[in-house]
């Protein structure tokens, strides 16, 4: 009757302490004993309940009628072992109503309000970069939209604009404090969005929202909004030779406009015919923008993530055709028995050394999608691979998991070759043929695969078509007019994730 309710199975402590009181004849201090027992693994207090416990079965006649004899002590153990296996992670009733409970409410925010869930859960792990890169993988996985920092919009912690879509929080920044993010909503608040940079260093107090504070904004993206400026300009001089940034510029110049309006208020006459302040805005440097990857590496160093893109999105087709093992899993050590790999990635860092024996070493930390891996190269692995221990180089290593010399009963990577991301699509994309079910071969489809493939032409992967017809079990194989087609990123990623066309490279 115990456990009538959760289907014959012990789910609560309760039950366990109910089922021992009815079957073993225990009192309710041995069953309480026998809870916490269980809960803290107390071997010697377990070992000592158990043989009372057998006693007490045996003792006990409605048990005895209907199990005797060897069958007896065969159920005694078996009960014992399955509140043995059990007890490791058994709740009391009361403690998993309320988990369920907040499962429950959990559930339902995360389905009907996804975007203000991921914010609330983003915003509780602000201080924790890797839970917060988790969990922005997640708002990408399903669809929600995240943004960067920006000072008319975001607020102390995560939050959902507008639109629906996740915007980031200031505090988020590295480098930038919460007085200054405190400072920068509150008077966003007073007198409405800033107009522009200019606007931005005029009305804060610079104190409050220093040079620091500024180079860290500018660099995570947060001015992006206001002005057609790109980053870099952020940080230039005027000439090849300034040392002198354009940040500093517009500090001397906003602490000069507030000094002028505050002399300018002073005055007896400060009020008549306008501010009085007329001072000259410090010119835009000129200077060429920040590559991706000085852009994207700025962003993680302040954020602690690519956010605006990450740096391996050019190698979408080569991460996602040519290799099958991700870093994350060499990383987790996944692997049950010997097999060959092929990951891919940027090189994020670089060690150096020489071993006791006075010989160089190099351990190369590669990222991926999902994580990292440190691969380290000694001997004739270093002398092989050493051209390629250098930060920023996009990678793809082949190599093969196999018994680690020094521990036989672990496995472990080891590198066998090396190239670069950037040769891959060229020698290894001879062809690619788009499987379409007749079914879907329409004037809309033929449009959009006309313009994709405008332009294209003239390249060197030859394009293919295979028109499916399920009902008749029968296909045919078509060439392309244009023949072939660079295969670019842009196309790729269309061809890959269109619904109803299905691309295999060969």
């Amino acid at each position: 009757p115990y456990l009538k309710d959760t289907y014959g199975i012990t789910v609560y402590q309760e039950q366990v302490m109910l089922q021992s009181r009815a079957l073993g004849g225990f009192t309710r201090g041995d069953s309480d004993t026998l809870r916490k027992a269980m809960g803290k693994k107390q071997i010697e207090v377990m070992d000592k309940l158990k043989l009372k416990f057998h006693d007490g079965c045996l003792a006990n006649e409605e048990f005895t009628k209907v199990v005797s004899g060897k069958n007896a002590d065969n159920l005694i153990d078996k009960i014992w072992k399955d509140w043995e296996a059990f007890a490791s992670y058994a709740f009391n009733k009361s403690h998993s109503v309320c988990y369920a409970y907040v499962a429950y409410q959990t559930g339902y925010l995360k389905a009907h309000y996804p975007a203000e869930f991921m914010s609330g859960v983003l915003s509780r792990n602000l201080s924790d970069i890797t839970k917060i890169s988790i969990f922005m993988e997640e708002c990408q996985s399903t669809g929600l939209k995240v943004l960067g920092p920006d000072v008319n919009e975001s607020y102390r912690k995560f939050t959902v604009n507008k639109s629906g879509a996740i915007r980031f929080g200031m505090a988020g920044i590295k480098g930038v404090g919460e007085g200054a993010v405190d400072a920068i909503i509150a008077e966003r608040q007073k007198n409405g969005p800033y107009r522009d940079i200019f606007d931005f260093v005029e009305r804060l107090n610079l104190t409050t929202v220093n040079k620091k504070n500024i180079e860290a904004l500018a660099n995570a993206g947060a001015f992006d909004s206001l002005s057609t400026m790109h980053r870099a300009q952020f940080f230039a001089g005027y000439t090849a030779t300034d040392e002198t940034s354009f940040i500093e510029h517009l500090i001397r110049y906003g602490n000069r406009f507030q000094n002028d309006k505050n002399s300018s208020q002073n005055t007896l006459f400060g009020g008549m015919g306008g501010s009085g302040i007329d001072i000259k805005k410090p010119d835009i440097p000129h200077c060429e923008p920040f590559s991706t990857l000085q852009k994207l590496n700025r962003e993680k160093e302040y954020i602690g993530i690519y956010l605006s893109a990450h740096p391996l999105d050019e190698y979408k087709l080569e991460l996602t055709k040519f290799t099958n093992t991700t870093l994350k899993s060499l990383n987790d050590n996944e692997f049950q028995a010997p097999k060959d790999f092929t990951c891919g990635g940027m090189v994020t860092n670089i060690r150096k050394g020489m071993t006791k024996k006075n010989e160089p070493f190099g351990i190369l930390m590669v990222e991926d999608y999902s994580g990292s891996y440190e691969f380290p190269f000694f001997g004739k692995d270093y002398v092989e691979y050493s051209g390629f221990l250098e930060k920023g180089l996009f990678l793809m290593i082949k190599g093969r998991i196999e018994p680690d010399r020094f521990r036989q009963d672990a496995l472990k990577p080891k590198v066998g070759h090396i190239s670069f991301l950037s040769e891959a699509r060229e020698k290894m994309v001879n062809s690619i043929t788009l499987n379409i079910p007749l079914m879907a071969v329409t004037y809309e489809l033929i449009t959009e695969l006309s313009a994709m493939t405008m332009g294209r032409q003239g390249g060197r992967v030859l394009m293919k078509f295979k028109i499916i017809d399920n009902d008749e079990k029968s296909n045919v194989t078509l060439l392309s007019r244009t023949v072939k087609v660079d295969l670019d990123n842009d196309l790729f990623t269309y061809l890959n994730n269109h619904t109803s066309i299905e691309m295999v490279i060969n």
